[in-house]
């Protein structure tokens, strides 16, 4: 028999859909959740006796693993206090804050040598200043890698949703292209060091068949590396 539910649909303000979400947002199957934290754990290997921030860091997930990998400290902020209490729940280590992104975090300037920012400036419309804070904490070397929904899937109104019941919650979203990612790191004093389009068949593993709705070749997230100008 055909699935014949009802389903009805709501926008939220970004907060009060974030904290809705929190309580099953790691349970959700979502294949962009799944495709960054695949890149996350790439990138585990390389932050052994680092300093470690993320902006938008949610329940913690991303930050947990990078603790794990040996980080020599962690700690994020997020909007959202659900998604917050539940990394605290998670991880008791993690040192969280409740805040805007673009907003200064109070940690000193120079002082982390990794800032990620995954799956959050879709809800934010000038990159510019998430950009400038997180520059304002790099070390010298520091990076900050973005991970974000593939502009060619954005622009086709690929964004955050998710299904509560039989309820469909959308949120504020915003469309970036490459040009947008561009110009705010070149306005944020910042260097494109490296630039990966992920595809379904760059993951490993059994892949969700929500990552493979769209065949193997197309591009789902984008990946950018910033750095200071001149470092390597």
């Amino acid at each position: 028999m055909p699935d014949r539910q009802i389903h009805t649909s709501i926008a939220l303000p970004l907060v009060d859909a974030y904290d809705r979400w929190s309580a099953f947002y790691d349970r959700y199957d979502n294949p962009m959740v799944f495709g960054a934290r695949q890149i996350v754990q790439g990138l585990a290997p390389s932050v052994a006796g680092q300093a470690v921030v993320e902006f938008g860091c949610g329940t913690g997930r991303n930050l947990e693993c990078l603790r794990l990998a040996g980080a020599r400290s962690v700690a994020g902020c997020d909007i959202s206090a659900g998604m917050l209490a539940q990394a605290r729940q998670r991880d008791p280590a993690l040192r969280l804050f409740q805040q805007d992104m673009a907003q200064p975090i109070p940690l000193e300037d120079g002082s982390t040598d990794l800032v990620l920012i995954a799956l959050a400036l879709e809800h934010v419309a000038d990159l510019t200043p998430p950009l400038r804070a997180a520059k304002r904490l790099l070390s010298s070397r520091g990076r900050i890698v973005l991970i974000e929904i593939h502009p060619f899937l954005a622009l086709s109104n690929v964004a955050a949703h998710f299904r509560d019941g039989a309820t469909i919650v959308t949120m504020p979203t915003v469309a970036h292209d490459f040009s947008d990612f561009l110009n705010a790191a070149e306005t944020s004093g910042l260097r494109v060091a490296k630039c990966r389009e992920w595809r379904p068949r760059d993951f490993e593993g059994p892949l969700p068949e929500k990552v493979l709705k769209r065949g193997p070749d197309i591009p789902l997230i984008v990946e950018f590396e910033l750095r200071h100008p001149g470092r390597g």
